[in-house]
């Protein structure tokens, strides 16, 4: 089955024509073509490595950056007061590490000399970090290896007091290794024998590096490699050199501006120097007449294989144009056409699908899913016909929440949320399944009552009384506490069938805010206009 599908696929029967077009065009070109690529490609393999150099050192500095302003937002955050209460301190900073594990080895508070404010000994002073947080910059310091073998960092920031001044040292160690960091250099691998280095040169070490062995180790002496040298003193851009096993490499070097490092991208010129340049342009200009002639046939035959895809593109233009039904299209073959004609098929049912939910939003209320003021008029207009119809009665009660506004300020909107969809889940449990309750507001609702056999008006009012009984209970909202009570003033209209779905909501709205005069929790009925 899968050899089927592979030969089926578009993907192989293209590569084969490449490989014939390859093979034809090009066994006498590659001895030429050697003369023209050591220029080209040294300029393409470096333009490449600055690229690969920026977007690792980009990688580095947003970690750091991350981190470093994690602490500053902490340092900014801490009460003055927990400087000088040690158990408060420690539970404050215990806190902040577990709602945000970017520090997982742990958060400090030290004073100037070391010693760590929530009483739990003294720390080394003499960390580049340290010095830096001391004299009011925040600075990351030097990476060094754990009894685990995971690369740590070290980074510090000044902790302010009202006046500006340095009060005291907030430091966390982040754990290179446990985030994965390093183990993204490290693995990373440029070509068969490239590779990527970070380098402190204030500390004079090798930070990470594809080489695992190289990682946490000094840096070679002066002398030894011009780029590297030149890169310490501050040099960023590429160049070709000699690294200290010898061997040539095109490298390039890119800042990481929150700690001063640098990220060497290097690739060996052996491999760099391949011969994979510019092929196609010089077997242009050396072959062009055979190349014409492939390229007719290879045009021949896109036309055969596209045939089904320009034709499936027709049609569905033509949908979009409204000329043809949304209909599936006729799968052809088993290739990657094939493939792409049943994505579209799918891709059109999921289309008919939001259509029908769209139609859906346009007639609900999106948070409680009760039908909205466009639907409730259609089915107040139905319920009106049949009113008239069968001489039979029919009920409209306007709810305005009490207390919601209090509720809602207290406790934030989405505790308001949530008493909504409450609210409308008890609201459906009170009446039938002919009946319609709907959110027309805020916190407005209004339940539609139709066909009553008996007395509208008992019937109305005896529903009007359970809405309030019903949204008089406790809310379950689980967000806190609030003293506030949710009630009700409902207003009710009732109707024969003679008035406009406008008018029973305005005379049933106008009856809500009398019961609210009234002294809310009530309702009030405006009766059957004869």
């Amino acid at each position: 089955m899968n050899f089927r599908k592979s030969a089926n696929s578009l993907v192989v029967r293209l590569l084969m024509m490449g490989l014939l077009m390859a093979v034809v065009g090009t066994a006498g070109s590659y001895i030429q073509l050697s003369r023209f690529l050591r220029e080209e490609l040294t300029r393409s393999v470096a333009v490449q490595q600055t690229a690969l150099a920026a977007y690792v050192a980009r990688n580095v500095d947003n970690y750091l950056g991350e981190r470093l302003s994690f602490l500053e937002r902490l340092a900014a955050t801490l009460p003055p007061e927990l400087l000088t209460q040690p158990d408060r301190l420690r539970g404050w900073l215990a806190e902040r590490s577990t709602l945000s594990p970017v520090f997982p080895l742990g958060l400090m508070v030290a004073d100037a000399t070391g010693k760590r404010l929530d009483g739990t000994g003294q720390l080394a002073t003499d960390g580049s970090e340290f010095a830096s947080a001391r004299a009011g910059q925040s600075a990351p310091g030097r990476p060094r290896a754990t009894a685990s073998r995971h690369s740590v960092l070290p980074m510090a920031v000044p902790v302010r007091d009202a006046a500006g001044q340095v009060a005291a040292v907030l430091l966390g160690t982040a754990d290179l290794s446990a985030d994965g960091l390093l183990d993204h250099l490290q693995q990373g691998r440029v070509g068969e024998a490239g590779g990527i280095l970070v380098v402190s040169p204030r500390d004079r070490i090798f930070v990470a590096s594809t080489d695992v062995s190289m990682s946490l180790t000094p840096t070679p002496p002066d002398g030894v490699n011009p780029l590297h040298d030149r890169a310490m003193a501050g040099y960023r851009g590429s160049g070709t050199t000699r690294n200290a096993k010898g061997i040539d490499e095109i490298s390039a070097i890119a800042s990481v501006p929150n700690s001063g490092w640098f990220v060497v991208a290097r690739l060996p010129v052996s491999e760099a120097l391949a011969p994979v340049g510019r092929m196609q342009t010089f077997i242009l200009q050396q072959r062009a007449p055979a190349v014409a002639a492939v390229l007719i046939v290879i045009g021949l035959i896109m036309a055969w294989l596209l045939r089904p895809l320009l034709r499936a593109a027709d049609q569905a233009d033509r949908m979009t144009r409204g000329e043809l039904a949304l209909t599936p299209l006729r799968v052809v073959r088993d290739d990657e056409i094939g493939y792409l004609t049943q994505a579209f098929n799918r891709l059109l049912a999921k289309l008919l699908d939001n259509q029908e939910a769209l139609a859906r939003l346009a007639h609900h209320d999106s948070l409680t899913g009760l039908p909205n003021r466009k639907l409730l008029d259609e089915r107040l207009q139905q319920a009106l016909l049949r009113a008239k119809r069968h001489a039979r009665q029919m009920a409209v009660l306007y709810l305005d929440l009490d207390g919601f506004k209090k509720l809602n300020d207290t406790l934030g909107h989405e505790a308001g949320d949530k008493a909504l969809l409450e609210i409308a889940q008890r609201l459906q449990g009170l009446v039938r399944q002919t009946d319609t309750v709907a959110r027309i507001g805020g916190d407005e609702f209004v339940l539609l009552a139709a066909d009553f056999e008996s007395s509208a008006e008992q019937g109305a009012t005896t529903l009007a009384q359970r809405c309030i009984d019903a949204i008089a209970r406790p809310l379950q909202l689980e967000t806190g506490h609030c003293d506030t009570v949710i009630g009700v003033s409902i207003g009710i209209a009732l109707g024969n069938g003679n008035e406009t779905p406008q008018d029973l909501l305005a005379t049933a709205d106008a009856a809500m805010y009398r019961a609210k005069q009234s002294g809310r929790g009530n309702y009030a009925v405006t009766p059957t206009p004869h």
